[in-house]
């Protein structure tokens, strides 16, 4: 237990160091240097956790293996709902926030805005649309590989030794939390949302932490439940590849507090929901029969 805590307190030093030193250092800056410090930041963000995991294996002599398989295809249902449920959930509170706001959808999709181009593509059936970005999103392998060193560091290191220590529920939230943190230099310097979003930062940054808890929640769950941080990887993967595209069929073309991207609170609502079905039952985790 006490080498746990070490190596908890260790990893957390790291990880956390290694986002905000240059989060900090942006938010002083100014001109070029403030752009450069934050791209290193953004375009390394995923690599970060996976280098804090190894210096604190090594420094730790911590010998434990690695759990990380490709072999994914071992547990076909896993799979599927690794794939496809993220994507599903995603649809759902963008259609819900569309509901409520029905000014907001713009009828296209402005991937020239994502590719830098000024190429739109119609939206003249959006559950069809919707239908492709899931099938899309569940087969996007390279981005869901890209988002592995966070999901190594975060979930494959970190999270068992705070269940062990913890117990799971405190274990998982607590892993959420310091995910959520590790993200906030970040979204203070202007990713994922509109600085135009009333109290921005700051309203950013508290919707971004409870995002990250709930996504974390579920990337958690298919941990526990495989021993496999590929399954983790692949949800992660999943909500990155869609998670922008409703911003870009929106008329504003900016991502809200509300949505209507995951990253807004009725965007994130199916995430939120699944997250507090998950946590009330996760003394069950770990029964593996999926």
């Amino acid at each position: 237990m006490c080498q746990h805590k070490k190596q908890m307190k260790l990893y957390l030093i790291f990880v956390l160091g290694f986002c905000w030193m240059p989060g900090i250092a942006a938010a002083f800056s100014r001109g070029s240097l403030r752009d450069i410090l934050y791209q290193l930041l953004q375009k390394g963000f995923s690599v970060l956790p996976l280098t804090a995991a190894i210096l604190t294996r090594h420094i730790t002599k911590d010998k434990t293996k690695w759990h990380i398989s490709i072999k994914v295809w071992k547990r076909p249902l896993l799979w599927a709902f690794c794939c496809f449920f993220p994507a599903l959930l995603t649809v759902l509170g963008a259609t819900l926030y569309f509901i409520r706001f029905p000014e907001q959808y713009g009828g296209v999709f402005a991937i020239g805005s994502l590719i830098g181009t000024g190429q739109a593509i119609p939206v003249t059936s959006p559950f069809r649309f919707s239908a492709l970005c899931i099938f899309i999103a569940a087969f996007c392998i390279p981005i869901q590989l890209l988002e592995l060193g966070e999901e190594i560091g975060w979930r494959e290191y970190l999270l068992p030794k705070q269940i062990e220590a913890y117990g799971i529920r405190k274990g998982v939230l607590l892993n959420g939390f310091f995910w959520g943190m590790a993200h906030l230099p970040l979204i203070y310097l202007g990713f994922n949302y509109s600085q135009e979003n009333a109290g921005a930062p700051w309203s950013n940054m508290a919707v971004m932490m409870l995002a990250c808890m709930s996504i974390g929640i579920l990337c958690s769950y298919v941990y526990v439940r495989s021993d496999n941080v590929m399954y983790s990887a692949i949800i992660h993967g999943v909500v990155n590849v869609i998670g922008e595209i409703p911003v870009f069929v929106s008329i504003s073309h900016k991502s809200g507090l509300l949505g209507p991207n995951p990253t807004g609170l009725i965007g994130l609502s199916g995430f939120l929901l699944c997250a507090v079905v998950l946590f009330a039952f996760a003394d069950k985790w770990n029964n593996k029969q999926i």
